[in-house]
C-alpha cells in the first residue's frame, strides 16, 4: 500500500471516529436549585416512622435520580425540578464532608444554589418550646475555644475563653441576614402542629415560653460535637455565644457550623438557610436530674419532623416557584 492510500484511509477513519462522537449525545450538567440536607433518618426512607429526611423524600425525591457520592454511602436524589438532596450524616466531621463532596461533584451545577439545613434541635425552656421552629440568624461553635473543668479553677470563675487564633472564621459565623428575614416571612403563617403528650410533658416547666404552644422564631444556633444537656452546659453555651457578641443561643444541634464553614468556603455563605425544629428541652426540670431528662420521651420528636419539614417546604417552594426571580437575586426581607 503507497502513503498517499494510507493517508486517504487514516483520514476517512478519523472523520468516521469524529462524526460517530458528535452524534452521541452530550451529557448535561444538572442545575440545582434548592439542595436540602438532612442529618439522619430513623428507618427507611419513607412510609415509616419519620426522620429529618423522610418527609422531604416523600414530598420531592420519590421515584427521583439518585447519585452515590462515596462510601458513606452519600447519596444525592434530584428531581426534575432542580431541588437536591441528601442525608449528610451528624455531626461536624461527616456534615462538612458531605456537603463538600457534593458541591465539589461535577456533574452539577451549583452555582446558583440555595442550601437549606433542616433538623432537630434542643432548646432552653427559658426561650421557647417543643415543636418550634427557629430559622438561624448566626451560627457559633460552642467547643471552639479554650476551657477547663470547674473543679481546676477557684470557685466562682470562669471556665472558658476565646483566643484571637483563628477560631472567629469557624466558630462564629453571621448568616445573611436579610435572607433568614425573607424565609421568614415565607413561613410565618404555617400551621404548626402540636401533640397532647408533648403539651404535658412542657406542662412540667415554669416558664412561660416553655408552656406555649409551637411558633416559629429567630435566633442563634450553636454547634456542638456532643450531646450536652444540663443547666450548667447552658449557661456555658451563653458565654460562647456572648463572647462572639451575639446574646443567647435560641437552639442546640451538632452540625450547623461545619456546614457553615462549608459554604463559606465555597462561595455559598450568603445562600445558606438553616432550619432547626425544637425535639427536646436542654435541661431538666424541676426535681429531674440531668440523665432522666436525657431518657425522658417528650413527645416532641414527631411534631417537631413535621413542623421542621413545613417551615422548610414552604421556603423551598417560595424559590422554585419564582426561580426566575431568585436565581440571581438572593431574596431580601
Amino acid at each position: 500500500m503507497n502513503r498517499t492510500l494510507r493517508l486517504l484511509i487514516i483520514g476517512l477513519v478519523l472523520i468516521a471516529s469524529l462524526t460517530t462522537l458528535a452524534a452521541q449525545p452530550v451529557s448535561e450538567v444538572q442545575p440545582i436549585k434548592v439542595l436540602v440536607l438532612g442529618m439522619f433518618e430513623v428507618g427507611a426512607n419513607k412510609g415509616d416512622f419519620a426522620g429529618e429526611f423522610q418527609h422531604f423524600y416523600e414530598a420531592y425525591f420519590d421515584g427521583a435520580r439518585s447519585y452515590t457520592l462515596n462510601e458513606m454511602p452519600l447519596t444525592l436524589y434530584v428531581n426534575d425540578n432542580g431541588i437536591a438532596g441528601a442525608i449528610a450524616g451528624m455531626g461536624k466531621a461527616q456534615a462538612s464532608a458531605s456537603l463538600t463532596t457534593i458541591l465539589r461533584d461535577s456533574r452539577f451545577d451549583f452555582t446558583d444554589t440555595y442550601i437549606l439545613i433542616s433538623g432537630c434541635a434542643g432548646m432552653s425552656p427559658e426561650r421557647g418550646t417543643l415543636g418550634d421552629v427557629v430559622i438561624a440568624d448566626a451560627l457559633v461553635d460552642v467547643e471552639l475555644g479554650h476551657s477547663w473543668k470547674e473543679s481546676d479553677n477557684p470557685a466562682g470563675s470562669a471556665t472558658t475563653f476565646l483566643r484571637s487564633n483563628g477560631y472567629d472564621r469557624a466558630g462564629f459565623i453571621p448568616l445573611n441576614t436579610a435572607l433568614a428575614t425573607w424565609a421568614f416571612e415565607q413561613a410565618k403563617d404555617v400551621q404548626l402542629a402540636d401533640d397532647h403528650q408533648a403539651a404535658m410533658y412542657r406542662a412540667n416547666y415554669g416558664s412561660v415560653q416553655a408552656t406555649m404552644q409551637p411558633s416559629l422564631r429567630m435566633g442563634s444556633s450553636i454547634t456542638g460535637d456532643s450531646y450536652w444537656h444540663g443547666k450548667g452546659a447552658s449557661a456555658h453555651a451563653d458565654v460562647v455565644t456572648a463572647s462572639y457578641g451575639d446574646g443567647t443561643y435560641m437552639v442546640t444541634q451538632m452540625e450547623d457550623n461545619a456546614f457553615g464553614v462549608v459554604a463559606l468556603n465555597e462561595g455559598k455563605l450568603d445562600r445558606l438557610i438553616v432550619v432547626r425544629d425544637v425535639v427536646n428541652f436542654d435541661q431538666p426540670y424541676s426535681g429531674q436530674s440531668v440523665l432522666q431528662s436525657l431518657d425522658a420521651s417528650s413527645g416532641a420528636f414527631s411534631i417537631g419532623m413535621k413542623n421542621g419539614f413545613l417551615v422548610s417546604d414552604a421556603i423551598i417552594k417560595a424559590l422554585v416557584n419564582n426561580w426566575d426571580r431568585y436565581q440571581k437575586n438572593i431574596p431580601a426581607r
